[in-house]
């Protein structure tokens, strides 16, 4: 059970954390874990003593929207029983930080008992008095209620119903006016609009149309009077723009729009949505402008983005210590205080300590951002257990492609992830390449401080890109992922029937003057182990994807994605992986369904000994493979074992004939302990910004010389063809 309180008769109040109510609660109870909306609702009837046959109800949810460290209530409208069971499973979980459940219950009067009598006065015309005078015009006409003729206004349950007595918020008030007006085809024009009043008549003089709303408690405005109908005409407009759809009324109704696509999404689909909604099409421009003003309103606004940078990432510290930042920055401007930005690279704490139990290789990657200043976007990725990315490192630079990646790839290695030799994987970027044969730069292979390899997708690109050819693309793609020899050199063969340019210029990718080929930058086959069996930058699941619509963001904006993203990945995986070791399991889901498979496949292997540790596999389909059990050799010529750290089936079946634990052969890398080990450190919200730490430090400028001029590009990523590549084809 859970206790609930139901707020009504009184106004809902904004406080230093949020929605309050201005009245005690109307009545509480002890609720049951399963109880429904319907069931909720008849409760709430019996315990306010309303009358059902007489009135509805709004129900809006006190929601904490600040977690367990700081409490921060908003309204969420529960108008179902999905949205319903939600608050509930969350509220016992635990996950809102908040063990009651507070229902603001807002009720409103059936349309079928408010008709007045012709005879009477309404309740709002005695409130006011029969003369008296709103904004400085008289009453011709008796204040009325509307006719079945204008229908949209007879619908007291939809929130945006026009009728005497109805509470609105301000803003909820001017956008139920401006709604009625575009679906009913008539032009209206605001004559007052303050803290305490609000008055609108239709623009056509010979109308006589007017609305009235004052203020009342809890910062609502309540409808006082509508005098007249229209009798201007409503004909036509069907697909036409309408005077008062104007770009800040559209630009609130595409917030989840731009939430979904950010600055991808197009003025046409802007147009389109508009026309789905209300039949009109706002002009292109308009259009255009509501994007702007959405996105700022979501994101804040391109420049003050900047300006809020380094509070927000200081408080972000604050709350996460052990978080890493570094700024990249000229002193080109007139106040000291103020540095000319070139870039940013940030790592969270939890990040960086999970990243220590994963395994030694980590995947880079860039992408264009098609924001007003531009730019590029770096990531570093690690990747767990089951093979899921672990957000790692970003930055955001000017497009200086050398000194960004350097700047950023020492800064790496120098605070975020320690000594340890590691394996990189990414594009065939000139400038990292020149970074690994520097002695100086912490990456360097010829010291054995890294190793470096290609991403096998991004190869695939740049083949098909050079080249043309689909299935030549297909090809290298097999042949890059093989791990057994015999299966490569096939591969290799049949590229070179296809196309002896592509041929050749695999043979002799990445390799230096004096080397045959340098077949282990690509090719899984030849690595040796180093990148454990990940052979592309983006897997199944795709770095950018973890991040959506990163690339046209406001700085800020971008900081606050990574963060929070990052937080939900961190909680969703811990969450699995506590589960798989609640279980007892020994290792992760992929590897344990891996092992299973190959020991239902070992059933068919036949193992001959030919030494004390060595012993020959034949398969069903009478391939051998030879597996090695020395001290100082383990492994299997199919090489699996060798490259990924998981025993193949011969391996397995051999460990089966020698009643050997096949465990000990696997990677610790894989275990469920270290699985949950990676994802264990939490995340710690930094808070609205009323509650960052005080910051005294430097503040960071745009450059106003990069603003990306005209319309705003859409940015489609490709891959970097390396110029050899170029010349070859």
């Amino acid at each position: 059970m859970f206790p609930i309180s139901i707020y009504t008769g009184g106004a809902i109040e904004n406080g230093a954390m949020g929605v309050t109510y201005n009245k005690p609660p109307s009545a509480s109870y002890p609720a049951e874990d399963d109880i429904t909306f319907d069931e909720l609702k008849r409760k709430i009837f019996e315990l306010t003593g309303l009358n059902e046959d007489k009135n509805s109800i709004n129900v809006n949810a006190r929601w904490n929207a600040g977690g367990e460290e700081s409490h921060c209530f908003v309204l969420l409208p529960i108008s179902e029983n999905s949205m319903w069971r939600m608050l509930v499973e969350r509220t016992l979980s635990g996950l809102t930080g908040w063990s009651i459940v507070e229902l603001f219950v807002e009720t409103v009067v059936n349309s079928d008992c408010t008709q007045n009598d012709p005879g009477e006065k309404s309740q709002s015309n005695l409130e006011y008095g029969e003369n008296t005078h709103i904004v400085g015009e008289e009453d011709q006409e008796d204040s009325q209620e509307l006719t079945d003729e204008e229908s949209f206004e007879f619908k007291p349950h939809d929130k945006s119903a026009l009728y005497v007595g109805r509470s609105f918020s301000k803003d909820d008030l001017k956008r139920a006016v401006i709604e009625y007006h575009i679906k009913q085809n008539r032009e209206f024009e605001i004559v007052i609009s303050s803290n305490y009043r609000y008055a609108a008549k239709c623009v056509a003089p010979k109308c006589g149309w007017r609305l009235y709303a004052t203020a009342i408690e809890g910062n609502y405005f309540q409808i006082k009077k509508i005098k007249g109908k229209h009798v201007c005409s409503n004909e036509g407009g069907d697909g036409k723009d309408h005077i008062n759809l104007s770009a800040d009324f559209i630009s609130e109704l595409i917030l989840d729009l731009i939430k979904k696509r950010g600055d991808a999404c197009t003025p046409k689909e802007i147009q389109d949505f508009v026309h789905e909604l209300y039949g009109r099409v706002p002009s292109y421009n308009k259009a255009w402008r509501a994007k702007e003003f959405a996105v700022a309103h979501l994101f804040g606004e391109w420049k003050e983005s900047y300006v809020k940078l380094a509070p927000y990432l200081n408080a972000i510290q604050v709350a996460n210590p052990g978080t890493k930042v570094e700024w990249w920055s000229d002193n080109s401007t007139d106040d000291p205080n103020v540095k000319l930005f070139r870039g940013v690279a940030w790592a969270f704490a939890p990040s960086i300590e999970g990243f220590k139990q994963c395994r030694p290789v980590i995947s880079v990657d860039r992408t264009i951002l098609c924001g007003k200043y531009g730019g590029t976007i770096l990531i570093a990725v690690a990747y767990d257990a089951e093979d899921q990315i672990l957000p790692l490192a970003f930055a955001v630079t000017k497009d200086e492609e050398d000194e960004s990646w350097s700047w950023f790839m020492r800064w790496m290695r120098l605070e975020v992830v320690g000594p340890r030799p590691l394996c990189v994987i990414s594009d065939q970027h000139d400038s990292l390449l020149k970074l690994f044969n520097q002695s100086d730069s912490g990456w360097c292979t010829g010291t054995g401080q890294a190793c470096y390899r290609y991403c096998s997708r991004h190869l695939c690109e740049n083949i098909r890109s050079s080249f043309k050819k689909d299935h030549l693309a297909k090809l290298v793609k097999w042949v890059s992922r093989q791990n057994q020899p015999s299966k490569f050199r096939l591969g290799m063969l049949r590229i070179l029937e296809t196309n002896r340019k592509a041929h050749n210029w695999l043979a002799k990718l990445g390799a230096r003057p004096d080397d045959k080929s340098a077949y282990h930058l690509w090719s899984l086959c030849e690595d040796g182990g180093c990148r454990y069996g990940i052979v592309a930058v983006n897997g199944n699941e795709s770095v950018f994807n973890l991040f959506p619509q990163i690339q046209k963001l406001p700085i800020k904006a971008i900081v606050e994605l990574t963060f929070t993203m990052s937080a939900e990945t961190f909680a969703r995986s811990r969450q699995a992986a506590s589960k798989i070791e609640a279980e007892n399991q020994l290792w992760s889901n992929k590897v344990k369904a891996s092992l299973e498979a190959r020991k239902a496949k070992m059933c068919e292997h036949k193992v001959v000994s030919i030494s004390d540790d060595e012993f020959e596999v034949e398969t069903r389909s009478k391939v051998k493979q030879t597996v090695r059990l020395g001290h100082d050799q383990r492994g299997c010529s199919c090489q699996k074992p060798q490259l990924t750290g998981i025993p193949c089936s011969h391996l397995l079946a051999v460990c089966a004939f020698r009643s050997l634990n096949s465990d000990d052969l696997v990677d610790e890398a894989y275990s469920a302990r270290q699985l949950l080990a990676t994802w264990a450190p939490q995340f710690h919200p930094p808070g609205s910004p009323e509650e960052w730490p005080d910051y005294a430090g430097v503040s960071y400028s745009p450059d106003s010389n990069s603003i990306n001029r005209g319309r705003r590009r859409k940015v489609v990523s490709s891959p970097s063809v390396p110029s050899k590549l170029k010349r070859s084809s």
